[in-house]
């Protein structure tokens, strides 16, 4: 008889726990606003305009983000949940290694896309911070808990 999602959630590393939710969290994100202008006229609202992360400016940074979050959460998800054993890499090459490397590489293009555009954030831009930053959390624990021969060394 095979585990209920609870269990298996529950037996898996910390930073499996951490990929998920935050890859999750990350394709959430990017459909909220990522920046809100409200425009007026000599003292008249004129309304607002918003944007995603799947909208510029810089739109290619968040959306690279939110399909590297997204391939994270699916990766351990599909090990852990699907039963799938994920193929050799290649020598010096780990799963815990390019779980780190994916998640760096997503908190790095959140920041590019803050460096590309810093005024008129909006909560969605906030969120999509934390997950980057869940997702390099995540990512350094699969890598160090691989490192000790735990977790990662069995995807």
């Amino acid at each position: 008889m095979s585990m209920n999602i609870q269990e298996q959630f529950n037996k898996m590393a910390l930073g499996e726990k951490i990929i998920i939710p935050s890859g999750i969290l990350m394709l959430i994100a990017s459909f909220l606003k990522w920046y809100s202008v409200d425009i007026s006229f000599l003292g008249e609202d004129l309304g607002s305009v918003s944007r995603s992360g799947w909208q510029s400016p810089g739109a290619i940074w968040s959306i690279l983000a939110v399909l590297i979050g997204v391939i994270m959460a699916a990766l351990v998800a599909a090990v852990r949940f699907g039963n799938v054993k994920l193929p050799e890499l290649p020598q010096g090459v780990t799963w815990g290694r390019l779980m780190l490397g994916l998640g760096a590489a997503a908190a790095l293009f959140v920041i590019i896309k803050f460096l590309n555009h810093s005024g008129d954030i909006s909560f969605g831009f906030f969120l999509g911070f934390i997950a980057a930053a869940g997702l390099v959390a995540g990512g350094f624990l699969t890598f160090q808990e691989e490192q000790q021969g735990g977790g990662a060394a069995a995807m």
